[in-house]
């Protein structure tokens, strides 16, 4: 269902964006290619939770039995949350700086984009890969008994050792520092959307419909930001600081979390067509035969019309205020009842 969702969504996006979304089609595009590529990694890797007496971390029980491919996967959810906060900055910049949206289209802004990501997702790689000690006592044997439990002669994987219910201090520090990245990345998209709902309250040159507008497309995005949040983030960071705290995750937390993570890309797509207004009509028409009826209006045309430039803006804005008044009158002429009977 996840795949069908988003390349729906993909087919929505290509047919029924409107031309004033500009660059933000394409940012809704990547999250849903995005999230096709990791539904296709979750079922190759085919990800399992355990909580044991002496561990708890993920495996795979696949011929990608190995610990690179647990912290890629991993890694891998680093680049959605990147994701989001560049969503965020778009649209505050659409309404506090709309001259930097063009940044978005240039190739050297995208390519520092695509670093800034890269760079993060590299770190969560490394971070996951190299920070957990395995060099305890105790540790090999204990992962020997895990591999036994389900029927394989090794197993390898992204653990969390506790022996004798301690855990090292590398290990501790690992685990502050996915905090710290968790916190940052949380506290910047925060940030944003609420600088962002500001300054559309705050903005004297947006008309009704495009502060409404607005609002509809930053709902979208913080509901969209829930969606990994709940089902990814907040999980995952319990799982990992229980420990810390000296509680054990309960068993059944291993045997639900594959399933809860797997439904992050299918909620996501769901969540952008439900609250995208074109999508969610767009889906409608393809699915039921209903489309709405297209009204054009002198205020559509202002809502297009504010997102330009100022001057440009009022110049554009008395053009068609003139053109909807000669067609205004011409339909008054030809719709006029000439006063003229045959009788007289």
């Amino acid at each position: 269902p996840g795949i069908f969702l988003n390349a729906f969504l993909l087919y929505l996006i290509k047919r029924f964006s409107r031309k004033d979304l500009g660059a933000y089609k394409y940012l809704l595009g990547i999250f849903a290619l995005y999230d096709i590529i990791l539904i296709i990694m979750h079922n190759l890797i085919d990800l399992k939770a355990v909580i044991t007496e002496h561990f708890f971390g993920v495996i795979s029980v696949n011929f990608l039995n190995t610990s690179k491919f647990t912290s890629i996967y991993g890694a891998c959810f680093m680049v959605p949350f990147s994701l989001l906060n560049i969503h965020f900055l778009y649209r505050y910049w659409v309404i506090k700086y709309p001259y930097r949206v063009a940044f978005f289209s240039r190739p050297k802004f995208i390519v520092l984009l695509v670093f800034c990501i890269s760079i993060i997702t590299f770190f969560w790689y490394c971070i996951c890969e190299y920070g957990l000690d395995t060099t305890e006592p105790g540790y090999l044997e204990a992962r020997l008994e895990l591999a036994a439990e389900f029927n394989l002669s090794y197993i390898d994987g992204w653990f969390v050792f506790q022996h004798d219910g301690e855990i090292s201090l590398r290990t501790v520090a690992t685990l502050l520092t996915y905090d710290a990245v968790m916190v940052v990345m949380s506290m910047t998209s925060v940030s944003l959307a609420l600088l962002t709902y500001l300054q559309i309250q705050r903005e004297k040159t947006l008309s009704f419909n495009d502060r409404h507008s607005q609002l509809r497309i930053l709902f979208a995005v913080c509901i969209q930001t829930l969606v990994p949040f709940i089902f990814v983030y907040a999980p995952y960071l319990s799982f990992f600081n229980l420990p810390l705290l000296g509680f054990r995750a309960p068993t059944i937390a291993a045997d639900i979390a594959p399933y809860v993570h797997s439904v992050f890309p299918m909620l996501d797509a769901l969540v952008i067509i439900l609250l995208m207004k074109d999508y969610r009509n767009g889906a409608r028409f393809i699915l039921f035969g209903r489309k709405e009826e297209q009204v054009v209006s002198i205020a559509s045309q202002v809502s297009a019309i504010n997102s330009q430039p100022s001057l440009s803006r009022s110049i554009q804005l008395l053009i068609s205020l003139k053109t909807w008044r000669k067609r205004a009158k011409k339909a008054k002429r030809v719709l006029q009842i000439p006063q003229w009977s045959p009788l007289k």
